[in-house]
């Protein structure tokens, strides 16, 4: 498909991917841009454009700046990620903007806009993997020379006068995943000072190394114990199914799961018949609320055995991490089935329900479990990587 100075190219279903049709040598330097609020902005002030029509050049120096930079031998490459590209209508409406925008700078492009929560979102790195593989023309590019300008930094309210916060630190956070320089529009087009900016509550790169559990003057399964249940308590994708099924189950734990058996009364019966046959039961549940861990307290004590729970560490936003991780990144799932990313709701239902598991509710023992990463210095350098 093709219209005006572009080629559009249909590769990947989940991204608009476009080209200039005017060839062009590949390049070992790209100066790579975001689109919204980065090289446009809206015409008419608000945050998202009414059609295709309504927008300008977030300065007047930037359509200069970028030819300028071609001329210096530079590959021009703008990664946008576009929400609510849902219909065809509105899809080449955006594709009738682009195309207007590259009318006017007059120069050789390439483009990608990201549509879906996959791998080819930004700050995950599949748009910049494709310009590698697919769009450079077989030249390798020189990343020391090349450099990414985007708007979503993780600056904080206030950072200049007037200013809100950045929506995000997602460019930044982009950048960092495929080791480029980074600029925000106002340090790179109007040379401003560098803003100070925060990451998130969250760092990979920066996750400390911490023991498997606490307390650790008890043993996380003791050896000559005779039955006993375990409540696990924690946020989705926080880790409990890979520690119970790596530590606990091979213990001769029975596993008791709801995503299998699909409701709390066959949890609690799994349970049960466990006991009844000399066995522990380990309950790979989330759990938030102490009426929830009630009936696994009261069935272990109506059996004359011990409660205990373990706790899991991960926060809110390393589970969101997690969860990316393992539905983005090829190996993830247990077994190499690729699991699905799970939506926000989970994570905030979680939270809106927790209550701290306590002593007083009748558990024998409380260990707090930590996320700690298992897997390759491979998977490990990508799990280290931002997914989101």
């Amino acid at each position: 498909m093709s219209s005006g100075q572009l080629r559009w190219l249909q590769q990947i279903p989940s991204v608009l991917i476009a080209r200039s049709k005017q060839s062009e040598p590949g390049r070992n330097k790209v100066a790579a841009f975001d689109l919204d609020s980065t090289l446009i902005k809206t015409r008419s002030g608000k945050v998202y454009p009414r059609d295709s029509g309504d927008w300008q050049w977030w300065h007047t120096s930037v359509p200069g700046t970028v030819r300028r930079l071609h001329d210096e031998g530079y590959k021009i490459v703008i990664f946008s990620n576009q929400n609510g590209l849902n219909s065809s209508q509105r899809v080449k409406s955006f594709q009738n903007k682009v195309e207007a925008i590259v009318g006017q700078l007059g120069l050789p492009v390439v483009f990608l806009a990201a549509l879906a929560k996959d791998r080819y979102r930004k700050p995950m790195t599949g748009m910049w993997e494709w310009v590698e593989q697919e769009g450079n023309d077989d030249v390798a590019i020189d990343k020391e020379q090349s450099f990414f300008v985007g708007d979503a930094a993780g600056r904080g309210e206030g950072w200049k006068p007037r200013e809100k916060k950045d929506h995000s630190a997602v460019d930044r956070k982009f950048a960092a995943n495929i080791r480029l320089p980074f600029h925000t529009p106002e340090e790179f087009f109007l040379k401003e000072s560098k803003a100070e900016f925060t990451w998130g509550l969250f760092d990979p790169a920066s996750y400390p190394e911490m023991p498997l559990f606490s307390p650790t003057l008890t043993p996380l399964i003791p050896a000559d114990q005779g039955p006993e249940v375990i409540v696990c308590v924690g946020y989705p994708a926080s880790g409990k199914s890979n520690f119970c099924k790596k530590y606990v189950v091979p213990k001769g734990y029975a596993y008791v799961n709801q995503d299998t058996l699909k409701t709390r009364d066959r949890c609690m019966k799994a349970c049960q018949q466990a006991l009844s046959e000399g066995k522990s039961a380990i309950i790979d549940n989330t759990n938030p609320e102490a009426s929830t861990r009630a009936n696994y307290i009261r069935i272990a004590k109506n059996a004359g055995v011990p409660a205990r729970c373990f706790y899991f560490q991960a926060d809110e936003h390393l589970a969101r991490h997690n969860n990316y991780f393992r539905a983005m990144h090829t190996r993830a799932g247990e077994e190499g089935v690729k699991r699905e990313v799970m939506s926000d709701i989970a994570f905030r239902t979680f939270k809106s329900k927790l209550q701290t598991p306590q002593l007083s509710e009748g558990f024998d023992e409380i260990k707090k479990i930590n996320f700690v990463f298992e897997g390759s210095d491979e998977d490990k350098a990508a799990w280290s990587k931002w997914w989101i």
